[in-house]
């Protein structure tokens, strides 16, 4: 067994390099996370590239010892308890790219793995994943030369391999305690960045037949608001850049959603662009009362709630306002601009748990 990753960075994560040098927590991430159509997280991976012995056999409790070997068990129970904050158990993948076969099995416990399936191809695989996923992305695969063969496959296939969660943190039983996002901030640097540009359509363009297309993170932040809410963790934001030591650092409260309603089963076109042609105006011109308020009485938004493991959409209905956090918009718990701040990063970030 050895790891493999689609995952691909171009920066060096300073930040991301100083929380790893504190002792007071440990700090992990996972390979592949699912989302279903339901807007539910219901499948965590791990991944190992595995040789086999087409004519030997093995027992199951000794590929559990081998998976333990390559993670560590300490590791690995960290993210078993991650799985367990969603109500579900953490599977591994393993692969092989010479015979292209893919097992999947489940962690129960950390004593109790079990064979869940079994495919002959990548392709197959591929299939089974769009399967459980219930939706395709619209977005294009990014392809590299060093991408593992078994991400080649996938992506030929239509299906890459789901989206990891870059970093999360437990304490020192091996407990779950938050999700840490990390922004990258380069183009329009640490202090001026801000999630509400990008969630309500500041950036738009003209497309090949003259129409304008407003691009923005809502399906991004709606995943992330699911992690969330599904696993009632912390969410804590880091921005930083590689081209200075400034951060920003944030405690997620919760995120409005703009809600686009369905006419006769499909998406209502026009009232879907014109409420983002509004929210991208309200952005560029300085949030001004007239845009807000045309905003607030005309628009709905929903948010995310746990209801016994369901996670259900509780729709705010006109007026929608930033004083009720009904307005479309990311929140927060508490929001931290340090510039030049290195050297304060683990002081603001063990004091961003305590909130």
């Amino acid at each position: 067994m050895r790891k493999e990753t689609s995952e691909r960075s171009d920066e060096k994560n300073w930040a991301k390099d100083v929380l790893l040098s504190q002792n007071s927590y440990y700090f992990e991430s996972i390979e592949g996370c699912n989302q279903d159509k339901d807007n539910l997280v219901k499948n965590l991976f791990e991944r190992a590239r595995v040789d086999i012995d087409e004519n030997g056999t093995q027992a199951v409790d000794d590929i559990r010892k081998l998976i333990i070997d390559l993670e560590s068990i300490e590791k690995l129970l960290r993210k078993i308890n991650f799985a367990k904050c969603f109500n579900i158990n953490l599977q591994y993948v393993l692969y092989c790219d010479e015979s292209e076969k893919v097992f999947v099995y489940e962690f129960v416990t950390i004593d109790n793995l079990i064979l869940n399936l079994e495919f002959n191809s990548y392709k197959e695989f591929a299939d089974w994943i769009y399967s459980i996923k219930g939706w395709k992305s619209n977005k294009t695969f990014r392809e590299y030369d060093d991408l593992p063969n078994f991400d080649k496959k996938l992506r030929k296939a239509g299906t890459p391999w789901p989206t990891n969660i870059d970093c999360f943190v437990c304490d020192f039983e091996n407990n779950p305690i938050g999700i840490i996002e990390f922004q990258n901030a380069d183009r329009v640097g640490v202090l001026n960045h801000c999630n509400n540009d990008y969630f309500l359509c500041k950036m738009s363009s003209i497309n090949q037949w003259g129409y304008t297309v407003y691009h923005d993170d809502i399906r991004r932040w709606t995943s992330q608001e699911i992690l969330r809410v599904q696993s009632s963790l912390k969410y804590i934001i880091i921005t930083w850049s590689q081209n200075n030591f400034d951060f920003q650092l944030k405690i997620l409260d919760k995120v409005t959603i703009p809600y686009f309603p369905l006419k006769n089963g499909s998406i209502d076109w026009d009232y879907h662009n014109k409420y983002k042609a509004a929210m991208n105006k309200f952005i560029n011109q300085n949030k001004p009362d007239s845009i807000y308020n045309s905003i607030s009485n005309n628009g709905k938004t929903y948010n995310l709630v746990n209801d016994n493991s369901r996670i259900n959409m509780i729709i705010n209905e006109p007026p929608v306002t930033y004083g009720d956090k009904t307005f479309p918009s990311l929140y927060y718990k508490s929001k931290e601009k340090v510039e030049n701040g290195k050297s304060h990063l683990l002081e603001y970030f063990h004091r961003s748990l305590k909130y």
